[in-house]
């Protein structure tokens, strides 16, 4: 099982994304940490194929066993921004940062402060609380 899952990463980084969702949707039985792997590959291969609500389920139901996997996470924002539900999409980054600390989000964040110094966010009650995870994870503009 778990060598079906190399396969299926190896051709997820080919960008062989349909052959990679094949392997893994048919893995049953993954131990929990390469059952968290398959998940989030599987979710990365449906936002590559643009398939981004199988992309949003896939990565929640990795964040209900892995509430701290910050990838899962951020293929759930850029999906909903890809399907142009900004308001989905800054509450994904808001309440998981609400819960853990930015890493891949630090760049997020920067962007975000940028856009709301530019004037493309002006819902108050968000910049506040963008500008709180901002601060609260050391990031500045």
């Amino acid at each position: 099982m778990i060598t079906e899952l190399h396969k299926a990463k190896d051709l997820m980084d080919n960008e062989q994304y349909e052959l990679s969702i094949n392997i893994l949707n048919n893995l049953k039985g993954l131990p929990l940490e390469s059952e968290n792997f398959r998940l989030l590959f599987l979710s990365n291969c449906y936002y590559n194929i643009e398939e981004y609500y199988l992309a949003i389920d896939t990565a929640n139901n990795l964040l209900q066993k892995d509430s701290k996997n910050e990838y899962a996470s951020q293929i759930k924002y850029l999906s909903y921004y890809e399907l142009k539900d900004y308001d989905h999409a800054l509450n994904e980054i808001i309440n998981f940062l609400s819960n853990n600390k930015a890493n891949l989000y630090k760049v997020t964040l920067e962007e975000l402060l940028t856009d709301i110094k530019n004037g493309f966010i002006n819902d108050k009650d968000i910049i506040h609380k963008i500008k709180e995870q901002a601060i609260k994870n050391s990031v500045h503009i």
